[in-house]
């Protein structure tokens, strides 16, 4: 199992937000974030998940209305 510390988890949250709002991001971060995932039949647990997640759906949600208007 892969438990992602706080600084990681920023990390990855920045990445994905990043991604997902076609914003350019740093691909050093990027692969440093692919070598955490590398090894096989790894799960993932994140100690911030559901801070993450909820901090990237509103993030998500605010470009969005951003858009809209």
């Amino acid at each position: 199992m892969l438990v992602l510390n706080d600084s990681q988890a920023l990390i990855l949250e920045n990445l994905l937000i990043r991604m997902l709002t076609n914003e350019t991001y740093s691909v050093q971060q990027l692969e440093e974030a692919l070598t955490w995932f590398q090894a096989e039949k790894r799960t993932v647990s994140c100690p911030m998940e559901s801070t993450l997640a909820k901090s990237i759906s509103e993030e998500l949600f605010r470009l969005i209305r951003l858009n809209q208007e």
